[in-house]
């Protein structure tokens, strides 16, 4: 492990790089021993790296998205956590179309889209994840499912490839999709929405 660490530090050169890290700072609930390494990658090509060192250096490794409803034992983790921040959570607009960082927020998406005056992500507002999380496990609430809004995600394969992958391929349904069963990695997500009525959409997120 110790080698694997070190790797892995100088692999982290403009992320974040933390060893026996308190998951409670990283856990909605604020409970959760120390994580042997928790990481933060500056980008997809020091994701990559981490990876790599990880699979060669036989050392387990757990992506988490915002920590919600995620329980972490009071014993830690024995390995590496890596979790998206800043890097993977920018989102931009044109137009009615919205693409969004993996490591976003669904609330903080839901509310540059409202000051966008766009519908259809309302029903997101309130659910306490990241779009990653999403994608992988179909998001939905109050009758709304993001499979209504996903165009297309983008997501790195356990092979190291970047695939863009239209919403029609990710076998979404009913909180599941086929991110998890092929191991893929959620890089990005592009939504599709619609212009509406910057208060109705207020009103309903309300």
């Amino acid at each position: 492990m110790k080698q694997a660490a070190e790797r892995l530090k100088q692999a982290v050169g403009a992320g974040i790089f933390l060893t026996d890290e308190p998951m409670s700072r990283h856990t909605t609930f604020r409970t959760g021993g120390p994580a042997d390494i928790y990481i933060e990658p500056s980008g997809v090509e020091e994701l990559k790296q981490v990876l790599d060192i990880c699979r060669e250096e036989n050392v387990a490794y757990t992506i988490i998205g915002n920590g919600s409803n995620l329980l972490v034992g009071d014993g830690g983790y024995r390995g590496v956590l890596i979790s998206f921040g800043k890097p993977f959570a920018q989102v931009t607009i044109e137009g009615a179309q919205v693409r969004t960082g993996a490591g976003a927020l669904l609330s903080a998406v839901a509310k540059q889209v409202l000051n966008a005056s766009l519908t259809g992500f309302e029903f997101a507002a309130g659910i306490p994840g990241t779009i990653g999380g999403a994608v992988v496990m179909n998001a939905g609430a109050y009758g709304g499912e993001l499979c209504q809004v996903l165009r297309e995600a983008t997501v790195l394969t356990p092979e190291g490839e970047v695939k863009t992958l239209p919403a029609e391929e990710l076998e979404l349904g009913y909180r599941t999709s086929c991110v998890q069963k092929n191991g893929y990695i959620v890089l990005e997500a592009v939504l599709q929405l619609q212009p509406g009525n910057a208060d109705d959409i207020r009103a309903v997120m309300d």
